[in-house]
């Protein structure tokens, strides 16, 4: 038997149970939404359309380097053994084996690279083996003739073996123009290579519709003209800021440094026709480390977007940039490149003759379709960027 207080406790506690069990917890106060870590400069979303890399193996430290630096997608472009190595020696080599190594990436890493092999132009084939790959994800191509690189100890060009012009390149040019895919055309149409100009605008006057990237500010940045005469006679011709090789590199900021009102208006003048491009060549080699990579593409980003910056490539100087912003820098970043890839030009007419007052060089008057010889050279040049 319970004590009677005890009794007397249990009777109430059961009284009370219904209201009990009809009784709610208490509704929490809302939570404060979770905080979010936003950097206070997020990087730009960039389209590097110019790069050069040795195989799959290297693609992991240029990934790394394009999320800390903010490139989206980089444009991959094929690559001889030389590109790679920058050895004379082995000549214009193995490009096949590279072509391949630039698939296997793509597949790898979808979306995040596009492949655009390279062909020799003395190949009898090379037609049917870049329909190939096309056929396989290639999305552009990359050619060398037109490059200014001089053999060593011979005034024989490296790259250029046949005018742009010649009639064995015709079926390439008319395939890539049938079928929309872009040229990547490497071409140094200054006054130390006589005859490429003329070659280049013959091409791009026999082919109107064919989309066509000359990278490194169309290797005139020297010759503001030059370039503005290019722009303005042919509407489908882009460029890139690259400038190559670290040499050329430094020689590039330097040079936009001391004239950056020149060059900001250039740009501003041809908002759709400029693009991001970095070229540094990703190889095996030690010292191109992922933090080397982004030393270089930094440099090429402060270049275009702030008013004055510093870069391990000069490690003693404060650069002048260009401070570009809104609709201008984003075109240049990655909206030119996709307004490109969707472009699909018809029926282009070019409108206007090259003025060769402002071209900085007298016209050779050369017959069409044929390459003027390599003048010779007085001393072995530097590397000329690739």
């Amino acid at each position: 038997m319970f004590p009677k207080k005890t009794l007397y406790a249990l009777t109430i506690l059961l009284a009370m149970l219904p209201g009990l069990a009809c009784m709610q917890p208490p509704t929490p106060a809302p939570s404060a939404p979770p905080k979010t870590s936003i950097p206070d400069n997020p990087p730009p979303r960039i389209i590097n359309v110019h790069e050069h890399i040795q195989s799959l193996r290297e693609a992991p430290k240029l990934l790394a380097a394009m999320d800390q630096v903010g490139i989206a997608k980089t444009v991959l472009v094929g690559s001889s053994w030389f590109t790679i190595t920058l050895n004379q020696k082995v000549g214009f080599t193995r490009y096949d084996q590279n072509n391949e190594e630039l698939l296997k990436i793509v597949r790898a890493y979808p979306g995040r690279f596009e492949a655009w092999p390279t062909v020799n132009p003395n190949d009898p084939e090379k037609l049917e083996k870049f329909e190939q790959l096309v056929e396989r994800g290639a999305t552009g191509l990359k050619l060398y003739l037109g490059h200014g690189l001089v053999k060593k100890n011979a005034p024989e060009y490296f790259f250029h073996t046949m005018a742009l012009d010649d009639p064995r390149m015709r079926p390439l040019y008319a395939f890539c123009q049938e079928r929309n895919v872009p040229i990547c055309f490497h071409v140094n149409p200054g006054p130390k290579t006589p005859g490429f100009a003329e070659e280049f605008v013959a091409v791009l006057s026999a082919y109107p519709d064919l989309k066509v990237i000359c990278p490194h500010f169309m290797l005139s940045s020297i010759k503001e003209s030059r370039l503005r005469e290019f722009l303005d006679t042919f509407p489908n011709l882009y460029t890139d800021i690259s400038f190559g090789h670290d040499d050329y590199l430094r020689d590039g900021l330097r040079r936009v440094s001391k004239d950056t009102p020149v060059f900001r208006k250039l740009i501003a003048d041809y908002p759709d026709r400029f693009m991001f491009g970095t070229d540094v060549v990703v190889t095996e080699a030690r010292f191109k480390t992922t933090p080397w990579m982004m030393d270089r593409c930094r440099a090429y980003i402060d270049l275009m977007t702030k008013e004055d910056y510093t870069t391990p490539l000069l490690p003693d100087e404060t650069l002048n940039g260009l401070a570009l912003s809104g609709d201008l820098l984003e075109k240049l970043l990655h909206q030119n490149f996709e307004a490109f890839q969707a472009k699909q030009p018809q029926g282009t007419q070019i409108t206007r003759q090259i003025d060769w007052n402002n071209m900085g060089l007298p016209k050779t008057g050369r017959a069409p379709g044929t390459a003027l010889p390599a003048p010779r050279q007085e001393a072995i040049p530097k590397p000329v960027a690739p």
